[in-house]
């Protein structure tokens, strides 16, 4: 029998006292409790947790510099079996808006994980990463190997600069010269004014378009992009879009994986903007993982195929393998 991996008190306490509160059944409309990770030098992490189930996951949002409330609303259905753990990347949405190159340092990220991991008291973490997130369970993963029970890469960004840079080259090709255009009339916005978050809307759906196989998905997205105040919007154009992705280097995470022992899944979109290539890229260089491939899906597989996605998180994180699931060749 798979171990379970059981809430902290503080957050069954938390739960509790939302309940005694007058919140509605966790099942049918899950409560949110909020409150702040104090992860040191100054710097607090915010903080989500819906659902009340026995088994505890730990998402990782996107970015950098995106904040928890691109995706929290819409990976609620999770919280129907499971408690779930969002949680604001430093220098984004309500936490601290650091904005120095020492500060917005990628491992820094790896550090903040690791402080919500003690806040909450979690012997073995069970991540899920979703694009620049999975690169942070990555870092973590490396890190602190003992320390992760389970994770899940959901259309994780690629393992390598070299396959990273060669994605945005081949995504920039892909659109057409209007397209481009407008992109640059929005960027150009955007830098003049940082904190407008109708610009910032106006350039995301054009960037998003290709992330998705249906384009009406982005429109049931609950999410946002672009939440937040100003300064939390202005911090990511003018300080952690410009330190924290170069911040990682000439990275290649393939070897210092190689030693992982908790079990992974990799699902992945095959109309992924990210190529599937690299995705079978994560699978086999996590020993204990399998690749779960989403067709008719993009880099969202959660907004286009939920009667897929949800189902196989929830196996997954109760300890067992979606259907679908392979095990990739390794060498």
């Amino acid at each position: 029998m798979a171990r379970r991996n059981r809430p902290h008190t503080r957050i069954a306490i938390a739960l509790l006292m939302l309940a005694q509160a007058g919140c509605s059944s966790a099942r049918t409309a899950p409560g949110a409790t909020e409150g702040y990770v104090d992860a040191g030098q100054g710097v607090r992490l915010f903080y989500r947790i819906v659902g009340a189930g026995r088994d505890t996951l730990v998402v990782l949002h996107g970015g950098p510099g995106f904040s928890m409330d691109y995706l929290a609303a819409d990976l609620e259905p999770l919280a129907e079996d499971l408690t779930v753990v969002f949680y604001d990347q430093r220098g984004t949405g309500k936490s601290s808006l650091v904005s120095d190159s020492v500060a917005l340092d990628a491992q820094r990220f790896a550090e903040d994980l690791e402080a919500v991991r003690l806040h909450f008291g979690i012997g073995r973490l069970t991540l899920l990463g979703h694009s620049w997130g999975a690169g942070v369970a990555a870092l973590y993963a490396i890190r602190y190997p003992d320390r992760v029970g389970r994770m899940l890469i959901v259309d994780g960004m690629p393992l390598r600069r070299e396959a990273l840079t060669r994605t945005f080259e081949a995504l920039e090709a892909s659109r057409d010269t209007a397209q481009l255009r407008q992109m640059r009339e929005w960027r150009a916005a955007r830098e003049a004014n940082p904190g407008d978050a109708a610009a910032c809307r106006s350039y995301y759906v054009l960037w998003f378009q290709p992330f998705f196989v249906d384009s009406a998905a982005l429109g049931r997205s609950r999410g946002d992009f672009c939440a937040g105040t100003p300064e939390a919007l202005a911090n990511k154009v003018r300080a952690v879009d410009r330190v924290t992705f170069p911040s990682l280097g000439a990275f290649d995470w393939r070897p210092p994986l190689r030693g992982l022992t908790a079990p992974a899944l990799v699902i992945h979109g095959t109309a992924d903007v990210i190529p599937v290539r690299y995705a079978r890229e994560w699978a086999e260089a996590l020993p204990q993982s399998r690749l779960l491939l989403i067709e008719r899906a993009g880099h969202f597989p959660y907004l286009e195929s939920p009667e897929v996605f949800f189902p196989a998180v929830t196996e997954f994180v109760r300890g067992g393998w979606p259907s679908g699931a392979t095990v990739p060749p390794r060498g």
